[in-house]
């Protein structure tokens, strides 16, 4: 499969007119585009999509993009919620040095 079909959507979610006719053209071009693919997957994909049917492509790649949106906003939430963990682990064995050096000096002056 040669043809690119990176940008279907617009970045406001409307539709790319373009987009979905290039992907209808696809879909028309029933067995051209299975001889001509040498890829077991990309042929197990364009008979997928020409099982769905050009009239509920449309739908399917919104309610896609809105599954999309849904998922990546809580991942960015997520993301800005973890605690950098490394200043904790630097902050916690620093202070323990400042213990163990301090009670090595503390125990050498007591000795004396």
């Amino acid at each position: 499969m040669n043809n690119n079909f990176d940008d279907i959507l617009n970045k406001d979610g409307s539709n790319n007119p373009q987009g979905l006719s290039d992907l209808n053209d696809v879909l028309n071009n029933d067995d051209s585009m299975l001889e001509n693919s040498d890829d077991d997957f990309e042929k197990e994909a364009a008979e997928g999509l020409q099982q769905i049917g050009a009239d509920k492509i449309p739908s399917l790649v919104n309610e896609i993009n809105r599954n999309l949106n849904s998922q990546l906003k809580i991942k960015k939430r997520l993301k800005k919620k973890e605690i950098d963990q490394s200043a904790v682990i630097i902050t916690i064995i620093t202070l323990l040095v400042i213990i163990v050096v301090s009670f090595i000096i503390i125990k050498k002056y007591y000795q004396q």
